[in-house]
Order: structure tokens, then C-alpha cells, then sequence
């Protein structure tokens, strides 16, 4: 099914009436992302992300919100951020104008993991106020992680060059989808060092304090074709996730999910 945004309201309407009533809401940002990456990575995974599941399951896919939580990325020109409590209510207000119109459930699938406190704040207050309405809002790293490193362990590829952040896992999938806005000329290695070690320092500190270059990764060895890879290997990972908890719904409602 096109993109929400693409969709005339009749048609909308008619989808929910076949029952189409799950509704993913892609969340991304603009932030830095290296020298040799667009502020809109983030946007432009969530997107390819969430249209890819549409692909394989009867979903709308809403318009991909294109500003975050970012502040890790502050020093860096072109940021632009949103306070965890802003963003957390606009992911509210917005399920609660899908619920409006017939939405049932809501898959909030988000690209950037500093997104993660506005998350939790949108879940506790929409489990609050729309108890109705069922919602997933998966964890990219525990959904996709071993996906990922399996797609780069087939190739050589060292997890500590896929990276967390404008590493080669991240450019050879906007290689994929947008080669044209991928400056390879300018990626530089980043920090190569523990991940869990990095992640830690990068929540605490900022990503410039852990890598004057903001790159996360080595991104010299980004292939375009396993970033195709990396993306199906995720969708699929999402589907399947997807697929099990409405199961879990309908045994659990006696009915069949929509």
C-alpha cells in the first residue's frame, strides 16, 4: 500500500473498512551523521524501514517525523532537536487523531536510538490514556542486532566497523537507497574501540567527545549491495516480531488480527 501521505481520505477509509487498521509511524532526526553522510540518514532509514514492512504486511505507513531527540549530536552544525517531552507528545497527539479515524494499532519504529526517552514517556502516556489502542514501539538493537552482524560477519566485516552512528553499516545502506547524497570521499574512520564502551561515553559525553569527526565506525568499506542486506535483513526481523505478537493478540482476543 502507498505511503499514508500518498492516499486520498476515501481511500484510507476503505482500507480500514477491509481492516487495515495498523499504522506505523517512522521516527528519524537531523543530525550530523560524519563528513560523508546527510543530517537526514536517520529519516531516510526509518522510512525505507517502515515501507518495507508495508511491502510485506496490510499496514499505512504515516509520514516519517524528521526531527528527534539529538542532543548527543550538539557541537555539530545543522542540528535539530526536540525535548524527549516535545516529541513524546507529538507521537500522542498524533495516535490519538489515528485512533480518531479507525486505527487499532501503532508501530512506532524509530531510526535513531536517541530517541529512546521520548519513547518511553509516548508509551506510558498513551498506554494511559488509549488503552485501546494496541502499541509496539521495538528496540532496533534487541529486534535487528544479531540480523546485522550476521549480514556483516558473511562479508569480513568487523562489528566495530559497522559501527553505531555513520559507521559502514549506516553507509552502505544510504548507499542503497540515496548514493547521490553519499560523499565516500569525505568518510573517514571513526572510533573503532569497544561499542558498549563507546555507546556509554557518547550517551554521557557527546559523540564529539568520543570522535572529533562524529563517526562512530569505519564507513570506507560501505558497499551498497550489503546495505540492501542490512535493510532486508531487519524487515524481516520486524516482520517476523510483527507477526508473532498479533498472533499472541488473536489467541489472546479469540479473534483473527487484522
Amino acid at each position: 500500500m502507498k505511503p499514508l501521505a500518498e492516499l486520498t481520505w476515501p481511500q484510507v477509509a476503505r482500507a480500514v473498512a477491509e481492516g487495515v487498521t495498523t499504522v506505523i509511524l517512522p521516527l528519524g532526526a537531523t543530525e550530523q551523521h560524519g563528513p560523508h553522510l546527510p543530517l537526514g540518514t536517520d529519516t531516510v532509514r526509518a522510512r525505507a524501514l517502515a515501507e518495507g514492512l508495508a511491502e510485506r504486511l496490510p499496514v499505512l505507513v504515516a509520514p516519517a517525523l524528521p526531527i528527534g531527540c539529538s542532543d548527543e549530536h550538539g557541537g555539530f552544525a545543522g542540528l535539530l532537536s526536540l525535548e524527549a517531552e516535545t516529541l513524546a507528545a507529538v507521537i500522542a497527539d498524533c495516535a490519538r487523531r489515528m485512533a480518531d479515524w479507525g486505527a487499532t494499532r501503532l508501530v512506532v519504529l524509530s531510526a535513531h536510538g536517541g530517541n529512546g526517552r521520548a519513547l518511553a514517556l509516548a508509551e506510558a502516556r498513551l498506554r494511559r490514556e488509549l488503552p485501546e489502542l494496541a502499541l509496539w514501539i521495538p528496540d532496533a538493537a534487541t529486534v535487528c542486532g544479531d540480523a546485522v552482524r550476521a549480514v556483516a560477519a558473511a562479508d569480513g566485516i568487523a562489528v566495530e566497523a559497522v559501527g553505531l552512528h555513520a559507521g559502514e553499516g549506516e553507509t552502505s545502506e544510504l548507499l542503497h537507497l540515496c548514493p547521490e547524497q553519499v560523499r565516500m570521499q569525505e568518510a573517514v574512520p571513526g572510533y573503532t574501540g569497544d561499542m558498549e564502551e563507546g555507546l556509554s561515553r557518547l550517551v554521557q559525553a557527546g559523540t564529539r567527545a568520543l570522535n572529533a569527526d562524529g563517526v562512530v565506525g569505519d564507513p570506507r568499506s560501505a558497499d551498497a549491495g550489503r546495505g540492501q542486506r542490512y535493510l532486508s535483513a531487519q524487515v524481516a526481523r520486524y516482520e517476523s516480531a510483527l507477526a508473532e505478537r498479533l498472533a499472541a493478540e488473536a489467541t489472546t482476543s479469540g479473534s483473527v488480527p487484522a
